[in-house]
């Protein structure tokens, strides 16, 4: 029940989030108006940057590739100019090739993301704590970084808006 209360969640949070985007890409009036002049228009770059927060581990693999597809799908739209997938917690076993248990999908779905353009950013210290090696990761992460609420917090403190997982 726990799990179904968090899945509504995520939904109705993404949701909101994507309305806003259409809202601004239409010029809609808003408090702070934004003129309809510099909208952005579907197809081309906007000036929002997103970042997808996965901590769930490969055990809750809906997420897991909900988080993945999701950053893609939000950059694949025109209105962003960058996506970051930021990955700790246990959600850095999701991007382990020595653990076979998960759904196969999830290494494609990584692909279609960095295809995307979508930064995929992983936990140092999770991994360490799983006992990950980097040489070990799937193919498709950008970077290790040392810790990643430190990035997160860099990563607000220039604007970009948190969807969590």
């Amino acid at each position: 029940m726990i799990e179904n209360r968090r899945t509504v969640g995520i939904v109705v949070g993404l949701a909101i989030t994507l309305a806003g985007l259409v809202a601004m890409a239409r010029g809609t009036a808003t408090a702070g108006a934004v003129e309809q002049s510099t909208a952005a228009q579907a197809g081309s770059k906007g000036h929002g940057k997103m970042v997808f927060v996965l901590t769930p581990g490969w055990r809750t693999s809906q997420s897991v590739n909900m988080a993945i597809r999701h950053s893609a799908m939000a950059l694949k739209s025109g209105y962003l100019d960058d996506s970051v997938l930021l990955v700790y917690g246990r959600g850095v076993q999701a991007f382990s090739k020595e653990i076979t248990a998960k759904p196969p999908q999830t290494s494609v779905f990584i692909q279609q993301a960095k295809q995307a353009g979508v930064r995929i950013l992983v936990c140092g210290e999770a991994i360490r704590r799983f006992n990950i090696p980097k040489e070990k990761l799937e193919p498709g992460v950008d970077a290790v970084v040392p810790n990643s609420i430190v990035t997160l917090a860099e990563l607000v403190s220039k604007g970009y808006q948190i969807i969590k997982y």
